[in-house]
């Protein structure tokens, strides 16, 4: 086995991927603040430059995300450790979802990632887990894709039940949006939440504390008809199961999950070297862990 040293972040293959080829001032204004982060783990070139992109090259934003990218990633050990894609967590969570990337892209060149339930069972869902192989997939995803112009995200809310929230806790739905809206390298252009159920308004309204409004303002809702969302996302980038010309979801879903296991098993491991060091951090100032929220969806009165 290769040493872990060898394998490159946050790209696998960062010779394949597409990167922009005029942003080497930027990078280096990045580097010159990176190299005074003594708490910081190693950082390459390509990680500046995902960082910066995602940031639409703000350089006090990109050092403000890269912070709290890698801070968050060390003060939860549980959503960023045993990343193992054909073992435990993960394995268990491909096996009760579907995760998809689809082939082509929209006109814009936005990646279009879509997530599902394909066991309806609620006590078969752990919402920590789901998490958990989410990010995996994201950070799988941008390896694979390069800096791309964005990314449109679709969850198919299917047979997901009043049953189903029991299982989500406060304190998961603040992880998950504060790492979304403060972590993740990319450029989120739409949400669109398909098979939507009536009650799902009040959810949101729930949710909405941890919600910016810049991200609120991505969401949109459809029912069952999704001639709404394919305005903006073309039906024929989607898989058959939604009238499009990809593969079916299971096909693509099965494919990146080989994907992983294959090429992303080691690398996965990696990244999980690549933490903060409190003791080095320059700044008094400390980026707090989550702070636990008791409480969850079970209570909710929905009509």
């Amino acid at each position: 086995m290769a040493p872990i040293a060898q394998l490159s972040q946050p790209f696998l293959d960062p010779d394949r991927v597409p990167k922009p080829t005029d942003r080497d001032k930027d990078v280096a204004t990045l580097r010159t603040w990176v190299n005074t982060q003594t708490h910081l783990p190693p950082l390459t070139d390509d990680h500046l430059l995902l960082f910066l992109h995602s940031c639409n090259y703000a350089q006090d934003r990109t050092q403000k995300t890269i912070d709290s990218y890698f801070t968050t990633r060390t003060n939860e050990p549980y959503l960023f450790s045993d990343k193992d894609p054909g073992s435990g967590d993960l394995k268990y969570v491909f096996s009760v979802a579907e995760l998809v990337a689809c082939p082509e892209r929209t006109k814009e060149g936005y990646g279009v990632l879509l997530y599902r339930l394909t066991d309806f069972d609620p006590s078969h869902v752990d919402l920590m887990q789901g998490i958990k192989a989410f990010f995996a997939f994201n950070d799988v995803r941008l390896s694979e894709d390069g800096v791309i112009p964005g990314y449109v995200v679709v969850f198919d809310m299917r047979g997901i039940t009043l049953s189903h929230l029991a299982i989500v806790t406060l304190s998961a739905i603040r992880k998950f949006m504060h790492y979304i809206q403060e972590c993740h390298p990319c450029r989120l252009k739409a949400i669109h939440v398909i098979n939507t159920v009536k009650w799902f308004d009040k959810v949101l309204t729930i949710i909405k504390p941890f919600v910016k409004s810049e991200l609120l303002q991505m969401i949109s809702m459809h029912g069952e008809d999704l001639n709404s969302m394919f305005k903006t996302v073309p039906q024929s980038v989607l898989p058959v199961d939604y009238g499009g010309k990809a593969p079916p979801c299971k096909e693509l879903h099965d494919a990146h999950v080989k994907l992983m296991v294959d090429k992303y098993t080691l690398w996965l491991k990696q990244e999980e070297s690549l933490r903060v060091d409190e003791k080095k951090r320059p700044d008094k100032c400390k980026i707090p862990k989550f702070n636990t929220m008791e409480g969850s969806f079970r209570s909710l009165a929905i009509d």
